[in-house]
C-alpha cells in the first residue's frame, strides 16, 4: 500500500489525483519507501512494485512518466507512452494518467472546470526560469485562464532552499520572494514564485500545499542527495 498525502482540491468529479509520501512502500535503504523513479539508483524491481501497488490502489492502468531535465518542453500524450523527454504533459485521452516525480521541485497538477483535460508540470527554479509554466498554459489559447484548476504540491520551503546570487539574478521581477540568509546567500520561495507566475497569466484557481519536502514525509534532494522521488498523479476516473 502506498500512503497518500491528504490535500483537498476542488475539481470535477471525473478527475482523480494522488500525491504519495515515503511512509510506506517497497523500496529500502536511502530510497525507502515509495520511490517511483528508475533513474536514481533504486532497484528496478522495487520501483516497479511501487508502481504496480499504486495502479492497483487507484485502479489505473496506464501511467505516463516524464524523463525530466528542467526543460521548458510541453508535450501532448495522445496514446499510451511509458516515458517522454519533457517537463510537462497533458492529455484528453481518458485511458492515460499523467505523472510528475519530485524531491524538492514543485509538482503541479492541472485540469479545468469541465474536466475535459488533465496535465502536470515539473517546476524547479530552472524550470521557472525557462518558462515551463508559461509554456504549459499558453498551449491552450482557447481555454479561459479563469477556467483552469491548479494544484501546487509539496515542495521545498524557503527556509531550506538556499541559493546564491547567480540564481537570484534570474528572478529580479520576483525579488520580494527572496530573503537574505545568515550565510549571505538567499532563501528562495519557489512555491510563491510559481503562484505569482500563474497570477500574472490570469490563472487564479490555485490550491497550494504548504508542506515542505525537506522536513516532511517526502523525499528531499537537498537534504539527502541519494534519495527517491515521490509521485503526483492525475487521471480520468472510470
Amino acid at each position: 500500500m502506498i500512503t497518500k498525502y491528504e490535500i483537498d482540491w476542488n475539481i470535477p468529479n471525473n478527475i482523480g489525483y494522488f500525491i504519495s509520501t515515503n511512509e510506506t512502500g517497497f523500496s529500502r535503504g536511502n530510497y525507502r519507501h515509495a520511490n517511483f523513479s528508475f533513474a536514481v539508483g533504486d532497484q528496478k524491481k522495487t520501483v516497479q512494485l511501487n508502481i504496480n501497488s499504486l495502479k492497483n490502489l487507484l485502479n489505473v492502468n496506464n501511467i505516463t512518466f516524464m524523463n525530466q531535465s528542467h526543460s521548458n518542453i510541453v508535450l501532448e500524450v495522445d496514446r499510451n507512452r511509458d516515458m517522454l523527454d519533457c517537463d510537462a504533459i497533458y492529455t484528453t485521452n481518458h485511458e492515460i494518467s499523467c505523472a510528475v516525480l519530485t524531491a524538492d521541485c514543485i509538482p503541479i497538477l492541472i485540469t479545468e472546470k469541465s474536466g475535459k483535460f488533465i496535465g502536470c508540470v515539473h517546476a524547479g527554479w530552472r524550470g521557472l526560469k525557462s518558462g515551463i509554466i508559461e509554456n504549459f498554459f499558453n498551449t491552450f489559447p482557447k481555454i479561459k485562464k479563469s477556467d483552469f484548476k491548479v494544484l501546487l504540491g509539496p515542495c521545498i520551503g524557503s527556509n531550506n532552499f538556499i541559493v546564491k546570487d547567480d540564481v537570484y539574478k534570474h528572478f529580479k521581477k520576483y525579488s520580494d520572494r527572496f530573503t537574505k540568509s545568515k550565510s549571505g546567500n538567499y532563501c528562495m520561495d519557489i512555491r510563491s514564485i510559481a503562484n505569482d507566475i500563474l497570477t500574472d497569466l490570469g490563472v487564479s484557481d490555485v490550491t497550494i500545499s504548504r508542506s515542505c519536502t525537506y522536513n516532511g514525509n517526502f523525499y528531499s534532494y537537498r537534504k539527502q542527495k541519494v534519495t527517491g522521488r515521490f509521485i503526483s498523479l492525475i487521471w480520468f476516473k472510470k
